[in-house]
């Protein structure tokens, strides 16, 4: 049997994180396959006049070698081009971009190029035992006693009372907006429920309210608001207000009843979750910010270039969410007088794009040197997790990625980087004072 042909590649050096990669298919492979695949058509297809799988070859040729041909095409350009990228130890940032059109042909060698952006190769890469300051951290009896009595609040009940009304109650009012001459009606409500205690009752109404009873009409000079400023010394016209009822806060007590309400055994069980909850979010916050020192020195102590394409990528990003939350200006750059703007902000975020693409890459090469993976339950966790912050179906959250990024594998990256990130926060020296 003749020995098979070996696949060419070379392997052009366009820059760092650019390469030109020249690929040849040799003719014996592509002769295999195509004669694989011409007789596999044969099997399944039933021409008129010939029985299933009888057809004459050139018949079948004729009929559907074209269709043979992009299979194959689909098939080996992937195949090789993976190898190759494996061969030359080469992880890409970017989908290939291929030069001129793929054209096979019979008893010709395939010969295609591509040029990728890729992964920068970083000698030397260093995260473990590197220093960090270490965190004291502690829960004290008196915060524990401060959630408790807010817990407490929480679960307030009101009882209506017959006295003067004091800062901490709540009161049903009906309520006549009228013009600055105190004649025009502008506005009306009733039963309008106003908790006092909540401090959000402006001080000229709260003011006028306090020390009244049941029954008695308040009338107030409501400041005048200018350009979203509250002017003091000028009138926005009056509002009387009735009042039709006072409640009094009262608090439960906080004793074995009350935990055994929100299911736990005592108030001392309470307290003891209570303890732990709090504990671990002061902990998780101070890994946060360690995590966040780690990174800041495994960035600035490697020197590498990064792939352009990511970077315009993230900047872009960085640029539209900035546009998006209000600070900017509009995410349309051709608008008059934005374009400007849109390159001014460009600038200003790109240090920030440079930091976070350097990161991502550091972080893909631990999680690479580390073995690390993320598993479906762990996908599904943080799905979970992000659905009941913003309030919605997990499968919402999935639609969302899916619109976004075309798919879930933005997310699973996110995830990854935070394993690699946690472990080189388990390898870090924490230290006092560092």
């Amino acid at each position: 049997m003749p020995k098979e042909e070996k696949v060419n590649t070379t392997v052009e050096d366009i820059s760092a994180t650019k390469k030109r990669l020249k690929i040849e298919i040799p003719t014996d492979i592509i002769e295999k396959e195509y004669s694989r695949s011409l007789d596999n058509v044969r099997q399944r297809t039933r021409l008129p006049g010939f029985r299933q799988g009888k057809a004459p070859l050139p018949l079948i040729e004729k009929r559907f070698g074209n269709d043979i041909k992009a299979d194959i095409i689909d098939r080996l350009v992937p195949e090789y081009y993976t190898k190759a990228m494996k061969d030359a130890d080469l992880v890409p940032v970017t989908l290939p971009a291929f030069e001129g059109s793929l054209d096979l042909k019979r008893n010709e060698p395939l010969s295609f190029a591509l040029t990728i952006e890729v992964r920068p190769k970083i000698e030397n890469l260093s995260y473990e035992g590197m220093k960090v300051e270490a965190e004291d951290v502690r829960v004290e009896d008196k915060e524990v006693e401060e959630t408790l009595k807010g817990m407490q609040e929480e679960r307030a009940m009101f009882e209506a009372v017959d006295r003067e009304i004091k800062d901490d109650d709540l009161i049903v009012i009906d309520y006549v907006k009228l013009d600055t001459a105190g004649e025009k009606e502008i506005a009306s409500a009733k039963d309008q429920v106003m908790n006092l205690g909540r401090g959000l009752t402006p001080n000229g109404i709260l003011d006028e309210i306090l020390g009244r009873k049941k029954g008695d009409v308040v009338e107030v000079t409501l400041p005048s608001v200018e350009g979203g400023e509250i002017k003091e010394d000028t009138a926005g016209g009056r509002l009387r207000i009735t009042v039709k009822e006072v409640k009094e806060k009262k608090l439960p007590a906080l004793d074995d009843e009350f935990a055994k309400d929100l299911g736990l055994e005592s108030l001392e069980a309470l307290a003891g979750k209570v303890r732990d909850s709090m504990l671990k979010a002061k902990k998780d916050r101070a890994a946060g910010r360690q995590k966040d020192k780690l990174l800041e020195t495994l960035v600035s102590s490697h020197e590498f270039d990064i792939p352009e394409t990511f970077l315009d990528k993230e900047l872009e990003k960085l640029v539209m969410n900035e546009q998006m939350a209000g600070k900017k200006a509009s995410a349309d750059p051709e608008q008059a007088g934005e374009e400007d703007e849109h390159r001014r902000l460009t600038d200003e975020l790109r240090p920030k794009a440079v930091q976070q693409v350097k990161a991502s890459i550091l972080l893909d090469m631990i999680a690479d040197k580390e073995g690390v993976t993320v598993t479906e339950d762990e996908l599904k966790a943080r799905l979970g997790m992000l659905a009941r912050h913003f309030q919605t179906s997990p499968e919402n959250v999935i639609n969302f990625f899916i619109t976004r990024d075309g798919s879930l594998d933005v997310l699973k990256q996110s995830i990854r980087d935070e394993k690699a990130l946690d472990i080189v926060l388990e390898r870090a020296e924490k230290v006092k004072g560092a």
